[in-house]
């Protein structure tokens, strides 16, 4: 839809300069104020269409996101779990990651650069790695008493992150470079999918199916 709504902005655009330019070259004070009366009015339906375009891309880019992982876990003691994470890249599953957490939660965090609104508009997505994944309690109280699990997943945060964390003062380009976290109960019964966002990370719930072939 979108795509069918800029063809026709720019073709009632490019019409409307065109009927524009030729109503200045007629003759007659009359057939020049008609001429460019009919061209206003296809510029306006034609700047009308591409700025619904332009809207429409916007949010789409502002509402998009990409999966990041697939996370499974089942119970294995007392708030403790193991947790198998499959790691996604351009759709792709790669080879799965076991962990042993203990909690009743568990959280995924890594670095974010977030790009200024006018790229995120363009459909760039924010660039992230996704570094840490850790147990959670989700009262404070067994949070302090516990000893915390946490694994890597990536290493920690790289050397674009750290390029962008300091020169982001001076980058008009960039909105923010922060850690995003993201974290959410333990249950077995589902299928729960990590995905990136403009704004950070974003986990959602999915009845399980198959589970998907990893490659290499």
């Amino acid at each position: 839809m979108m795509t069918w709504l800029g063809v026709i902005g720019f073709f009632l655009l490019t019409m409307g300069i065109s009927v524009g330019l030729g109503a200045l070259r007629r003759r007659g004070l009359g057939a020049k104020i008609r001429g460019l009366v009919f061209s206003a009015i296809v510029l306006s339906l034609g700047l009308l269409c591409v700025g619904l375009t332009m809207a429409l891309r916007s949010f789409e880019a502002f509402a998009d996101s990409v999966k990041v992982s697939e996370v499974r876990c089942t119970w294995v003691g007392s708030k403790e779990f193991t947790l198998t994470y499959i790691p996604f890249r351009r759709g792709t599953p790669k080879a799965p990651k076991t962990f042993r957490l203990r909690g009743d939660q568990w959280s995924i965090s890594g670095g974010v650069v977030k790009w200024h609104p006018w790229l995120t508009a363009l459909g760039i997505m924010s660039y992230h790695r996704p570094t840490r994944i850790s147990g959670r309690y989700a009262q404070t109280a067994e949070e302090t008493q516990g000893s915390p699990t946490a694994f890597n997943l990536n290493g920690e945060l790289d050397w674009i992150w750290w390029v962008f964390y300091r020169l982001d003062p001076f980058l008009p380009f960039v909105d923010a470079t922060y850690g995003s976290s993201a974290f959410t109960y333990v249950n077995p019964a589902l299928l729960v999918e990590v995905h990136v966002t403009p704004s950070g990370y974003l986990i959602q719930h999915r009845r399980p199916g198959p589970r998907p072939k990893p490659s290499s």
